[in-house]
């Protein structure tokens, strides 16, 4: 699957409607705690008791952005395990972790019933499907775009005039997301308004500041249906 859409029979004219671009990551689910659930589970499987272990996995993730290619062997080396159980650990307990704020589903819901267009579109694997059906999202978007599968990943101009595509939307609206680059600088790119998820790092400098800033998918919500 490189894309999908999905029809939705809408009330609202065409020319009420609003295109709002989504990322998954620490956007629509929250990876960083997904992954520091795994981690803590994965560590007691292994009965592994360094006192800094969990907080060493988590920095050489880098929030997603570390290649664990990279350090799985070197957490292999650390705490005197076999790389492949590490990996089959993952494989077999890292969709497990995903849990979903249920505000997020009723927000996109109030946006679908305001006549919204919506999109959802993720840098990364074909994996990012396992996370998009484990956690109930594909349902509430008129087209997911995985960036690996269509040959594109943001903040290159291609992945949103794609999604916008499958959206059947001009690239007219919003793209929310919680990396500055890729997210919003990349949308901005291309026209649409940015609205950053806020995250623990704070807003680059040598960026234009975005639209608005929220916390949650609520807030986003609330602000542009008010």
């Amino acid at each position: 699957v490189s894309s999908k859409t999905f029809p939705r029979v809408r009330d609202t004219a065409d020319a009420a409607m609003t295109l709002g671009l989504f990322d998954l990551d620490n956007t629509l689910i929250d990876r960083r705690a997904m992954f520091a659930r795994w981690a803590s589970g994965m560590l007691e499987r292994q009965q592994i008791d360094a006192p800094d272990a969990l907080e060493w996995l988590i920095d050489v993730d880098g929030n997603g952005y570390g290649d664990k290619n990279r350090w799985m062997p070197l957490a292999a080396e650390r705490f005197d395990v076999a790389e492949a159980a590490i990996a089959v650990d993952r494989e077999a307990h890292w969709v497990a972790s995903i849990e979903v704020d249920a505000s997020v589903g009723v927000a996109l819901t109030r946006l679908a019933d305001a006549g919204w267009v919506l999109g959802l579109v993720t840098n990364g694997p074909p994996g990012q499907w396992d996370k998009i059906h484990a956690a109930r999202l594909a349902g509430h978007f008129d087209a997911v775009v995985v960036s690996e599968l269509v040959g594109a990943r943001k903040p290159e101009p291609e992945i949103f005039q794609l999604a916008a595509e499958l959206c059947g939307h001009p690239l007219d609206g919003w793209m929310v997301g919680d990396h500055p680059h890729f997210d919003i600088e990349g949308g901005r790119r291309v026209g649409l308004n940015g609205a950053w998820m806020r995250g623990p790092d704070p807003w680059p400098d040598e960026l234009a500041p975005p639209t608005m800033t929220v916390e949650t998918i609520e807030e986003f919500v609330d602000a542009v249906l008010c």
